[in-house]
C-alpha cells in the first residue's frame, strides 16, 4: 500500500474521500442547527399556555426597554380599584398608593408591614387565613367584606390569586379589592325608603280597611267589609278603643255588612271589641248581620254577650241617636211624664218611644 502525503507542517492530507464525508458531516451540522432555529421561532411565535403555572403572559413590550417597570407603576396607582402584592410572609411587596391611602399611610410606610401590623387581629388573622387558602388551592378567591372605618364600616369586594415564578414556586399573593361602600349606602338608603313607602301604605290599607266614621256627638261607625283576620282583629280593636277615647264616644257601631264569613276568630274578636269599649263606658251597636252570619254564629255557639244587635246600619245609627238623647236628657222633674212605677212614657210631642234601660 502506498504512504499518505504530508503537507508542509507534517500533518497528513486527507485522502479525497475523507474530505467528501467531512464536507457532508459540516452540511448536516448547519442542517441540523437551521432546524433547531425554525423550532425555537416556532414555539417563541406559538400561543402561550396560560393553565401552567408560573408561566405569565408578556403584558409590557420589549420596545419600552427599561421604563416598563414606570409603565407599570403609573397603570396601578392610577387604577380605580385597591391593589397589592404579598410575599409567602404575608408582607407588601408591592401596593397601590390607593391601598396605601386606605391604611393612611404612603406605599413606602406600607411596604414591608403584614396585616398584623395593619388591622386588629381578629381581622388580620381571618385574612392571612384567607391567603393561605388561595396558596394552598392555587385558585383565585372572591368575596365580599365589611371593614370598621372611622367614618364607619365600610364594604369591600375582593379578588385574590397566588403568584408564582417561572419554575411554577409560589411568590405569594396578589389582591384587587373594590370599595362597594357608596354603592351598598346607596342601596340600604334605598331600601329603607322603600320599608317606609310600605309602612305608610300599610297604614293607608289599615285605615281604609279599619275606616272609623264620626256620625255625630258621641256617636261612631266603623264599616268593615272582606276577610277579618287576626292581624285585621287587632287593627280593628285598637282603632276602635282610640276612636272611643278621643271622642268620648258612648255607643260605636260595627256595621258587617261586608263581612261575608264570619268564624270562631271573628266572632271572639267582636265580643273583645264589645268588652273593651264598656271598659271606656261605651256600648258596641253590631249591624248588618245576614242570615248566613246568624246561622254560623248560632252554629259556633258565639256568645255576643254586651253586644247590641240590629238588621241594619240605619236601625243601628237611630238606636246610637236615641242613646245620645237619652243620656244628655236631665234627670226627672215633679210633673214630667212618669208612670207611678217610675217608667218613663213616650214623648208626648214626638210620640217616640223611651230607650229601654239597659
Amino acid at each position: 500500500m502506498g504512504q499518505r502525503a504530508e503537507s508542509a507542517s507534517g500533518a497528513p492530507v486527507p485522502s479525497g474521500e475523507e474530505a467528501s464525508a467531512a464536507e457532508a458531516s459540516v452540511d448536516e451540522l448547519k442542517a441540523e442547527i437551521a432546524r433547531l432555529r425554525g423550532r425555537v421561532a416556532e414555539l417563541e411565535s406559538a400561543p402561550r399556555d396560560d393553565s401552567r403555572a408560573g408561566v405569565e403572559e408578556r403584558v409590557v413590550s420589549p420596545s419600552v426597554g427599561q421604563h416598563g417597570y414606570d409603565y407599570l407603576v403609573a397603570l396601578v396607582n392610577h387604577a380605580p380599584n385597591i391593589f397589592f402584592i404579598k410575599d409567602l410572609e404575608h408582607r407588601y411587596v408591592a401596593i397601590s398608593r390607593l391601598a396605601a391611602q386606605y391604611q393612611q399611610m404612603t406605599p413606602e410606610q406600607a411596604l414591608g408591614r403584614s396585616e398584623r401590623d395593619v388591622f386588629p387581629p381578629e381581622i388580620a388573622e381571618k385574612m392571612i387565613a384567607e391567603e393561605v387558602e388561595v396558596l394552598a388551592s392555587g385558585k383565585p378567591l372572591e368575596y365580599e367584606q365589611e371593614l370598621p372605618d372611622p367614618s364607619g364600616t365600610r364594604y369591600f369586594y375582593t379578588i385574590k390569586f397566588p403568584i408564582y415564578d417561572t419554575k411554577g414556586a409560589p411568590l405569594g399573593v396578589g389582591a384587587f379589592v373594590t370599595d362597594l361602600t357608596d354603592l351598598k349606602r346607596s342601596e340600604l338608603d334605598r331600601l329603607s325608603m322603600k320599608e317606609q313607602v310600605i309602612r305608610a301604605q300599610q297604614a293607608a290599607i289599615r285605615e281604609l280597611s279599619t275606616p272609623l266614621v264620626p256620625l255625630g256627638p258621641g256617636v261612631l261607625a266603623m264599616p268593615l267589609v272582606g276577610t277579618i283576620d287576626s292581624m285585621r282583629a287587632r287593627e280593628i280593636l285598637e282603632t276602635l278603643l282610640d276612636g272611643i277615647s278621643q271622642q268620648s264616644a258612648h255607643t260605636a257601631i260595627l256595621d258587617i255588612t261586608g263581612v261575608r264569613f264570619v268564624d270562631t276568630q271573628v266572632a271572639n274578636a267582636l265580643v273583645s271589641a264589645a268588652r273593651a269599649a264598656r271598659l271606656l263606658g261605651a256600648r258596641v251597636v253590631l249591624t248588618g248581620i245576614t242570615p248566613a252570619v246568624a246561622r254560623t254564629l248560632v252554629d259556633l255557639e258565639s256568645s255576643l254577650d254586651g253586644i247590641v244587635t240590629l238588621g241594619t246600619l240605619a236601625s243601628g245609627i237611630s238606636y246610637a241617636m236615641r242613646a245620645g238623647d237619652s243620656k244628655n236628657k236631665m234627670p226627672a222633674r215633679p210633673g214630667s211624664p212618669a208612670t207611678s212605677n217610675g217608667a218613663l212614657q213616650a214623648n208626648p210631642a214626638t210620640g217616640a218611644a223611651p230607650l229601654a234601660p239597659r
